[in-house]
């Protein structure tokens, strides 16, 4: 049995019991001097550390939830008790801000934004990945905001055999005239249906690939409703890829969407986000489409991107005119011509 960390660096997590690709990440390259250790709740972690210690929050979302599973106002004031009660024991308290609220399941409501500003109340210090992020992150908190940079996934050593799904549908994206990729969790912010039908009406021979589960039947059903409308040009695989399997879908297609909400309950992504997908589609080197939301902006600064209006959806930047930018075999940057989307060339996609 893992021992219960008393001090240290404490990450607030049910990793590795929950295989977080960003955790599998913070785990493998944090420093060797750096005393790293997981635990899944804010019960497992003494009042009182045996010596100096940091409690490191990521997502709050599962700290505040209710016996029946929903995130309610009073187990964000649970969650918020601790914290002072673990303040006061002695430990310091550091919030790593991927997303000011859940972006996952239903829409933020009022515990969302009770648990997250009284986080920003009680914690020591705020970590952000924007500077854009550290901005609107300093205008609710007296405590320092510290910016930590971006990165997106890496390929680890010694991964195993390549599965037969993941060999299908990097071959689907190499085959196509022009390949686009959504990857990741099939979720309402991303607002897929919409971004399908956009492809559908904007592009004539550009194929389009969604993969990621989707835990929401009927918003499933509305995925693969739409995508049935193609004519066999977008294809939607609702089964997990592992993370060290991504590199190979993102460096077979051409393009990466990276679809994000910003009206209504998700107008918050116009503060604070943290773009995972934008990240590790520019760390394997394939261009990005994406809003032009401003920790987007600021990532995608410098790398080959075509940003649309946040709130307006793809449908803008999919006809337009051919240009040259660096290709999915061109990550460092030499430049070749790519048609995409959002830039038709004269054979059409």
């Amino acid at each position: 049995m893992t021992p219960v960390p008393d001090s240290g660096w404490v990450v607030v997590t049910n990793y590795p019991t929950w295989p977080s690709p960003y955790f599998a990440e913070l785990h493998r390259h944090a420093p060797s001097g750096l005393p790293l250790g997981f635990v899944p709740t804010l019960d497992d972690i003494p009042t009182r550390p045996a010596q100096p210690g940091v409690i490191n929050l990521h997502r709050l979302k599962r700290l505040y939830l209710a016996a029946g599973g929903q995130r309610t106002l009073n187990a964000a004031k649970t969650m918020l008790d601790r914290l002072s009660e673990l303040h006061g024991g002695g430990w310091r308290i550091v919030w790593t801000v991927h997303n000011l609220l859940p972006i996952d399941g239903g829409a933020p409501g009022d515990a969302d934004w009770y648990a997250a500003l009284g986080v920003l109340g009680v914690a020591d210090a705020l970590l952000t990945h924007t500077c854009s992020d550290a901005a609107y992150v300093a205008r609710l908190t007296s405590a320092p905001v510290v910016v930590t940079g971006w990165t997106g996934l890496t390929v680890p050593p010694g991964f195993g055999p390549v599965p037969e799904p993941v060999q299908a549908l990097t071959g689907r994206l190499r085959s196509a005239p022009y390949a686009v990729l959504v990857m990741g969790n099939i979720t309402a912010y991303k607002d897929l249906p919409a971004v399908v039908e956009a492809f559908i009406a904007h592009t004539r021979r550009a194929h389009l690939v969604v993969a990621g589960p989707c835990r929401d039947d009927t918003l499933a059903r509305q995925v693969m409703a739409a995508a049935n409308a193609s004519g066999g040009r977008v294809h939607v695989h609702p089964h997990r890829i592992l993370p060290e399997h991504a590199h190979r879908l993102y460096r077979a297609a051409d393009a990466a969407l990276c679809p994000y909400r910003a009206d209504g309950a998700w107008q918050f992504f116009t503060n604070v986000l943290h773009p995972s997908s934008v990240g590790t589609a520019l760390t394997f080197g394939t261009p990005v489409i994406a809003p032009d939301l401003p920790a987007v902006v600021e990532m995608t600064a410098g790398y080959p991107a075509r940003l649309y209006l946040a709130g307006e959806g793809p449908g803008q930047v999919l006809v337009g005119r051919h240009t040259t930018l660096p290709g999915k075999s061109d990550p460092a940057g030499a430049g070749h011509p790519v048609a995409i989307p959002g830039q038709r060339s004269e054979t059409g996609h």
